[in-house]
């Protein structure tokens, strides 16, 4: 119930009107709490204070994001049966007494294996789909960053629900900007009416990465070329024994979705469409999308598929060196290069080039073959190149091999 001495005068009448009915649907014996959400006024949260049956809880991986860590479990197993539970969980009333889990999962699991039936925690009501995502994904940024394409496919679910939202409200299609302007992570705390460049960034780059792994008609997609994470290179090598036994299909998870972020920041905009670019029709996105799903159509279908293929150690070595942060971002730096070089020299608002977002046709076939001693197993496999953690010194050396000096491996 609403406290006796809790402060509703800087609520509206509408908000205190939502309070009463909230109170009167759920049926809640707690006290209602209000939570003001992402710095509007027009916008209130509300929650309460229970204990709950941990059976009635759901999961929903997009909103948790992170996977269950077995490890991480075992490790505050022994905590919270000696301390209790110092946090309560996080979840969403659904009504029906059945809850979503927002934030907590490995406390969540803990508290089951030590069969513990309920347990205390921070409930939501009538959150908008947006905010259950936005709520999962700022819980677990803020505890450990979850890998990188988890990250990003969270990102593009906040997207698409804000986008989802806009449509309904402005009766059009909304920007990049005015999307990403109601995410909570990229606003900027010190500019009012701007965004943080970095989380914009990454969000734009998630969007497209999203798109790109997911489109069930790319190779990306069927070799599950783009992982949200590391995968061992023993896993890798029993991936392609299975294949070479006829036992799968060939799968060669080698690209990290944070490689890849870092790659593409030198080939694509990270600047969000605004309204204005969109009515004078000059939001070239969706060509962006099929350049970025061309070039690494090509790097598969030309060069790592069929070193996979061979289970060649020296082939397989080169794959998984190709696909290394500071090796794939410097192809992708030739690449930027090579295409200012011939007349792709495009410029993001912002100052950064981005060269794949175009309407232009992209010269492919040119492009590869000028960059083709980048591709020698060889040369990926040398230890100058492989082991280099300097990114201006593999730059340098690769720009040697590939463009100064063809062929010749430098001293330096």
């Amino acid at each position: 119930m609403m406290g006796r001495n809790q402060n509703t005068s800087y609520l509206d009448n509408k908000q205190k009107d939502d309070l009463k009915r909230l109170k009167h649907l759920q049926s809640i014996s707690s006290e209602i709490f209000t939570d003001k959400v992402l710095e509007k006024q027009d916008r209130l949260r509300y929650f309460y204070l229970n204990e709950i049956e941990l059976s009635q809880i759901t999961i929903d991986q997009k909103i948790v994001v992170r996977e269950k860590d077995s490890s991480l479990i075992k490790r505050l197993a022994p905590q919270v049966n000696a301390e209790g539970l110092i946090e309560p969980l996080t979840v969403e009333d659904l009504g029906n007494n059945q809850f979503l889990l927002l934030a907590g999962q490995h406390r969540y699991h803990v508290l089951r294996e030590l069969g513990i039936e309920k347990a205390p925690a921070k409930i939501y009501l009538e959150l908008l789909p947006d905010e259950r995502l936005t709520l999962g994904y700022m819980s677990n940024e803020a505890r450990k960053d979850p890998p990188a394409g988890r990250r990003y496919g969270s990102l593009n679910e906040q997207f698409n629900e804000i986008k989802k939202k806009l449509q309904k409200e402005l009766k059009t299609e909304p920007s990049e900007y005015e999307i990403i302007n109601e995410m909570y992570m990229a606003k900027n705390p010190s500019g009012k009416d701007s965004l943080q460049k970095l989380k914009t960034r990454e969000i734009l780059i998630a969007i497209l990465l999203d798109n790109v792994k997911y489109n069930s008609n790319s190779s990306v997609n069927q070799y599950k070329f783009i992982s949200d994470a590391q995968v061992p290179k023993t896993k890798i090598i029993n991936l392609v024994d299975k294949f070479k036994k006829n036992t799968v299909d060939l799968e060669f998870p080698l690209l990290t979705s944070k490689n890849a972020f870092y790659g593409l920041t030198h080939l694509v905009r990270t600047i969000p469409i605004s309204s204005d670019e969109v009515s004078q029709n000059t939001d070239y996105r969706h060509f962006e999308l099929q350049n970025v799903t061309t070039f690494l159509e090509l790097l598969i279908l030309n060069y790592i598929k069929p070193w996979m293929e061979s289970g060649k150690s020296e082939n397989i070595d080169a794959s998984m060196n190709l696909c290394k942060r500071h090796i794939f971002e410097t192809l992708c730096k030739l690449i930027s290069n090579r295409l200012r070089d011939r007349d792709f020299d495009i410029t993001s608002k912002d100052g950064k080039k981005a060269p794949l977002y175009t309407d232009k046709k992209i010269p492919w076939k040119q492009l590869f073959g000028d960059l083709e001693l980048f591709f020698n197993p060889d040369f990926l496999n040398n230890p100058m190149i492989s082991q280099e953690r300097s990114l201006s010194h593999l730059w340098d050396r690769c720009e040697y091999y590939v463009i100064t000096r063809p062929g010749r491996l430098p001293n330096f």
